[in-house]
């Protein structure tokens, strides 16, 4: 299961030099891999543990938002929801 990022994601991740990531949620964090192709840029491995982790699952994944603080790339992703949608 890989969680595809919007344009904008993508983008940011693309012209950096980064393989993994470590989403921080309101439950815990978890490191991911990072696989960046040609067209496209996904979160893999570990994206599985982080929704089990948050109880998050296919009904639900429209509402998750990434945030990351500083304007070059960061590994530390926070990740947002609003649990009155769950």
């Amino acid at each position: 299961m890989f969680q595809y990022l919007r344009k904008d994601c993508e983008n940011y991740y693309r012209h950096s030099d980064l393989s993994s990531i470590v989403l921080h949620g309101p439950v815990g964090e978890v490191e991911c891999k990072l696989l960046i192709t040609a067209t496209s840029v996904k979160i893999g491995s570990g994206w599985k543990k982080f929704c089990a982790l948050h109880d998050l699952n296919a009904d639900n994944l429209e509402e998750i938002f990434f945030e990351v603080e500083f304007e070059r790339p960061s590994r530390h992703v926070k990740v947002l929801y609003n649990l009155t949608f769950f």
